[in-house]
Formats: C-alpha cells, structure tokens, sequence
C-alpha cells in the first residue's frame, strides 16, 4: 500500500482537539483521585488559584499576596506532615503546573521543611514528590544526575500516584533524547497505575500526553527510535495500550474527536490500513450530522480531515471552505474594499497598494491570540517595510477611544479601518471572516498567498514574495 503523509493539518486538528480537551482535563481528574482539596476546611490551594488573573497566565509582575503566602506555607507543610495515604498522597493536582509561580522565599521555606521531613522519615512520599517538583520545576539540561533519584524516590514511596509519573514523563522529555529509557519508565509507571481503574480518569491522563506540558509524545518518540533499539518492543507495547484507552473512548463517545489521535498513532507506527480503517468507520456519522445540521462546524472539519486521509482532496477542501470560507480566497485575486477609511477618516483602496505586498490584518485589542501574534507582526513589519511590505489593520473593537490609546501605546504604524460594529463590520462580511486573527497575505498584484500568514511562516512568505520580484 501507497504510504500516506501525515499532514500538517491533521497534526493541527489532533492538537487543537487536545487543547480542547485539555480545559476539561483538570476539572475532572480530581473526582477519580482519592481525596479531594474541596474536603479540606480552608481551601488553601483555592485561595491561592484566586490570586492568578486567569489562573496562572497573570503578567511576570503578579505576586502572591503575603497573607496567601503564610497560609499556603501551612498547608504544604500540613500536606507534608500527612505523608501518603493509600498510596496517594495529598499534595493539590497540578502543584508542578504553578510551583514557579511560588516566590523564592516561600519555595525555599517548604523546600527545607520537606527536606529535613525526608530526612527524619526516609519514606515520606509527600515530602518526595514535592521535592521532586520543586526541584525540576525549571526544567534544563544542567541539572546534575543527582537530581533524578528525587524523581525515582518520590514514584516509589507515592506507588498509586499518576501524576509524578506524568511529571517524570514530561521532565525527562524536555531534557532531550538522552533521558528517553527513564521516560518510557515513568510511561510504563504511569500506564500501569492507570490500567483497571475507572476508564475516564485513564483517558484524561493519557490525554495529557498530548500537550504542551511533554517535550515529545510518546508517538514522537518512537518516531525516533531506531527501530533495531532494544526498547523498541516496549514503546510499541506502550502506544498499543495508549491505542487501548483512546479505543475505548472512541466506542464510548463516537463523536470525541479521538479518531484523529487513534489513526495518528497507528499511522506512525506502520498500520495504515488500520489508520484508514479509523476514517472510514467514523464518516457515515459526521455525514449524519451534517445532514442534520449544515452548519455544524465540528463536522464540516471532521469531514475535511477524514476525505484529505482518504485521498479524497477535492472533497476535502470543500469541506474546509464551509468551516473557513477565508481559504477559498488563497489563490484569487481579493475584490476591493467596500468604501471603508481609516482612523483619520482617508478613504482606503486595495489599488493603492498594487505593487506592494500587503497584509489585510483582521484583529482587535480584546483577542489574546492577536495580541500574542502583534510582536511577530511588528518585527516583520519593520524587517520588510522598507523592501515595499504594507499593513492594514481591520479592527474588530467597539471602543475607538481605547483602540486608539492601545495602537500609541504600542506604536502601530500601519494604518487601521474601524468602525465600531465587530462582526458586522461590512470588510468582515465581504470576505467571510469568521474568527480573528484573520491575516490575509496578498501578493503585488493582489491575490491571495495565504490567510492563515501567521509565526514564522509571515516572515518567510514576505520574503519569497519580495524575493520574487526582485529576480
């Protein structure tokens, strides 16, 4: 059989799809973990959580209120004290996902109290892990192999705790290939803690594998891998038990998305036919649901995926255009402007810019993704002005008294259309703009290279395009 690539928008749709999954995954695992932090009389870690502007993505300058602090060095301490208790111990879930947010001195206080707990009682499993976290919580490859017992020493004496086995995982991941042995340990640890328990908390854990917080996933490992390695046996043993439990989910909730991780997997590990298989099986019921509901986005995108897996591309992007009506731009040659102006009330026209590449920016100051992309834009902007690159920003906001402080604040000098009416704004009608960041990218004789110029790949369009025409 032809081997299939692996596309980079499946990759997108099985990583978007955990990231969605991932918001869930939090909330949830405390229900199937033993005691939970609600049970506690003061809700210490809570109080704690409170203080994070959108629980822990807050600016480098948030701080602990010193009334949190006292408190949270009581309850660490307390936690410690308890030791493990049917295996687990009490330390609050996701300690190694806000550990840096600790200040210096408190981290420095619980670190010592655990360290002479450890010493006095060799198998306080509590005092272990938190160790453990503390002192991989700035993850580099500097670390001395001393360091690695704490993790070992904190799995043992915790024998039905998955996180510390997940926190090992992503640790040794981060810190390159030459710690892949001890990763697929603290995998197998993990795996094995997991198997015959209730079946959602396995598939939420297993889940995590496929975020941000690893440095490789297990399928990227294997990747890797030469395949004459002599663990080789046991990476396929391990995605062949990941295969198990996304498996069942799928049988569970035929309409998860998992499919994609499901034959992503067994792409990579050789199976295509079982990868297509997956497709396949799930297509007469997004088809269903679309007859249903024309509109369902979910399996407008579902649909794109599985045809672009089957060979079927024409299809495919037909279905992407219903979830995107942007992409059917790529290619073409984009309409002028309504009569649109800018903040300074000066009519604006694509056919002013004809020889320049441009970028038609559709963004606003209350999108985080557009902000969090504004400082990639302004750097390409000041690299490729000058070689005959032009922005024009299409403002999504309502306030022009606010939008006009952010753009002298940050010192936007590329003209901005605004007028005050989001998404009834007539620019975002005309070309069907249905989420922001919206960055069409047009050549200098108009048409469109891409309207997904995002990251790198902004600059390197920019570059091919002023190259181009240079030659």
């Amino acid at each position: 059989m032809k081997r299939t690539r692996i596309y980079p928008v499946l990759l997108v749709f099985v990583f978007c799809l955990i990231a969605i999954v991932q918001n869930r995954v939090f909330s949830q695992l405390e229900e199937g973990l033993g005691k939970s932090l609600k049970q506690d009389s003061v809700d210490v870690w809570e109080d704690f959580l409170n203080t994070l502007d959108r629980r822990g993505l807050s600016d480098p300058h948030w701080e602990i209120e010193l009334e949190v602090q006292e408190k949270l060095i009581a309850y660490f301490k307390a936690k410690i004290d308890a030791n493990v208790s049917k295996g687990l111990t009490s330390l609050p879930e996701r300690l190694p996902s806000y550990v840096h947010r600790f200040p210096e001195e408190m981290l420095r206080e619980i670190k010592s109290y655990a360290e002479n707990v450890l010493k006095v009682t060799p198998n306080n499993g509590a005092a272990a892990k938190f160790l453990a976290v503390e002192t991989f919580h700035k993850v580099n490859d500097q670390i001395s192999s001393q360091k690695y017992s704490l993790l070992e020493k904190a799995m043992v004496l915790a024998p039905k705790d998955f996180e510390i086995c997940f926190f090992a995982y992503a640790t040794y991941t981060r810190l390159g290939d030459q710690m892949t042995e001890e990763a697929l340990v603290a995998l197998e640890r993990m795996l094995e803690r997991l198997r015959g328990g209730d079946h959602r908390v396995s598939y939420l854990w297993t889940m995590r594998l496929y975020t941000p917080e690893v440095g490789a996933t297990p399928v990227q490992i294997y990747q890797r891998i030469n395949k004459t390695h002599p663990v080789i046996d046991r990476w396929e043993a391990v995605l062949n038990e990941i295969l198990t439990v996304f498996e069942n989910e799928l049988v569970e909730k035929p309409d998860s998305g998992v499919f994609n991780a499901i034959a992503y997997i067994y792409e990579n590990m050789g199976n295509l036919e079982a990868a297509q298989a997956v497709f396949r099986n799930v297509q007469p019921m997004y088809e269903k649901r679309l007859a249903e509901n024309p509109n369902d986005r979910t399996a407008l995108s579902s649909l794109a995926n599985i045809h672009d897996k089957l060979g079927n591309s024409d299809l495919a992007r037909e279905y992407r255009v219903k979830t995107d009506p942007t992409l059917a731009w790529e290619g073409e040659v984009l309409p002028e402007f309504s009569p649109v102006v800018d903040l300074d009330s000066k009519p604006v026209s694509l056919a002013d810019y004809r020889g320049k590449v441009v970028l038609i920016d559709f963004w606003a100051t209350w999108c985080g993704p557009c902000i969090a992309e504004l400082p990639n834009v302004k750097e390409v902007y000041e690299k490729y002005h000058n070689k005959g690159f032009e922005i024009i920003g299409i403002s999504l906001d309502t306030d022009e008294e606010a939008l006009r402080k952010f753009i002298k604040e940050n010192q936007l000098p590329w003209r901005q259309v605004f007028d005050g009416k989001q998404w009834e704004t007539p620019l975002v009608q005309q070309y069907g703009v249905r989420g922001i960041p919206a960055q069409f990218l047009i050549d200098q004789d108009g048409r469109v290279i891409s309207v997904k110029a995002r990251g790198e790949r902004l600059g390197e369009l920019i570059a091919a395009q002023i190259e181009r025409k240079i030659n």
